[in-house]
């Protein structure tokens, strides 16, 4: 059964609609459909006139629900559960530190802390940094904000950590490679790899935008069904990437090379409409002037540069410290470098798990979920800083490696 919500967020898509006009949107009775507008209208979330209905676009509690439902609708997440008193309190004392213990919960129900803490996890909107004492990260992303607003739960200052990751981070992420090793060994983890492919690239393109769910990429690239409401480039994109990121695992044995990233970007970009090869024109990166790219008769020179610096690296036994910092480097250097008009965070990310797999990691996704703070360090800052990308990327890589451990 629908709930108001979904006639709210219809009502939004709609713009202006009368009763039967909601009823086919939400593919619902128009009996049911006119009682949930009239719950609405009693809360002024929606306003109606003559027969015609539409949202109160000057009730902020209105735009917050449709940002919330959206958000949750384009990922699959059920949005009730983000429309409840109980979870933006939850909210709030999470986002109130950089990493929370259970304990800072200690005025709310354990019981309701474990669940909703235990879903977010799920859903990759937090991060677990440690399993005894149980410690979590919440991702920066706005739909919290919204989720606080709704509320009339004001955000807590954040207080400052260090950017230095802790030297027992890298010791955790060790244990738990090694213990993946173990695994490996005793289970057929060929699926498994295969499902990890597949979500790793539902998330890399849906961080550049595309719009497939991770469900949606499962239909298309398992069965080859394209949704209807879904446009063929999207479906290229997604069915291009999963080859890049197939020919990756296929050719992890070889030495990089220009002619590498020539042909991971080539599949990358295949069939898209965007120019092949090295960029011969100048770019600047949308929303950010302050981004620093090279000029295209640099690009070969440096890229040639990372490509010695990559294979050095390679060709000498590392610590997980040392792996995961220079493959934190690799990523901002190659990004600034831009070498490509379209598609380099794309190549950026296999890059990046070319370096810690050649090391021992298994792929690790960056998620949907950390759009916001992942680009606010990437392509959206304002000055580079691998300390900060770091201590972030090391807090993906330890989340993925936890969720790896429940095989």
């Amino acid at each position: 059964m629908k709930s108001k919500w979904d006639c709210l967020f219809a009502l939004f898509e709609l713009k202006r609609a009368r009763l039967t006009d909601v009823s086919k949107k939400t593919n619902s009775t128009p009996s049911t459909v006119r009682q949930r507008l009239v719950e609405l209208m009693k809360g002024k979330i929606i306003v109606q006139k003559n027969g015609v209905y539409e949202p109160n676009k000057d009730n902020p509690t209105s735009w917050s629900i449709f940002n919330i439902t959206k958000f949750c609708r384009s990922r699959g997440i059920n949005y009730n559960l983000f429309l409840n008193k109980e979870f933006a309190s939850i909210v709030k004392i999470g986002l109130s530190k950089d990493e929370v213990l259970l304990s800072d919960f200690k005025s709310l129900n354990y019981r309701t802390v474990r669940k909703y803490l235990t879903y977010l996890s799920r859903i990759n909107l937090i991060f677990v940094v440690s399993k005894k004492p149980l410690k979590v990260k919440f991702v920066f992303d706005p739909v919290f904000d919204e989720v606080l607003t709704l509320f009339k739960l004001k955000k807590e200052e954040k207080k400052s950590v260090k950017v230095a990751v802790p030297v027992n981070d890298y010791k955790e992420i060790e244990k738990l490679l090694a213990k993946l090793k173990e695994i490996k060994k005793n289970i057929n983890f060929a699926d498994i790899e295969e499902e990890q492919k597949i979500e790793f690239t539902s998330a890399s393109t849906q961080l550049e935008g595309n719009t497939f769910t991770l469900e949606e990429s499962k239909e298309l690239l398992l069965h080859d069904i394209v949704p209807q409401d879904k446009k063929l480039k999207e479906a290229n994109e997604v069915k291009n990437y999963y080859a890049a990121v197939s020919y990756l695992f296929n050719h992890l044995g070889q030495s990089i090379s220009i002619d590498y990233i020539m042909d991971l970007h080539r599949i990358i970009i295949f069939n898209l409409g965007v120019t092949e090869g090295v960029r011969a024109t100048s770019v600047s990166i949308k929303g950010n002037p302050f981004y620093k790219v090279s000029h295209f008769s640099e690009i070969y020179p440096k890229l040639d540069g990372l490509c010695k610096k990559i294979n050095e690296f390679l060709a000498k036994k590392r610590s997980v410290k040392e792996t995961t910092e220079f493959a934190t480097f690799v990523h901002n250097e190659f990004q600034h470098i831009h070498p490509f008009e379209d598609g380099n965070s794309r190549t950026t990310r296999l890059l990046w798990n070319y370096v810690l797999m050649r090391n021992g990691f298994p792929l690790i996704n960056i998620y949907t979920n950390t759009r916001e703070e992942y680009l606010s360090l990437t392509k959206l800052t304002r000055e580079r800083n691998d300390s900060k990308l770091n201590s972030f990327l090391v807090k993906i890589i330890k989340d993925n490696l936890y969720k790896m451990m429940r095989i």
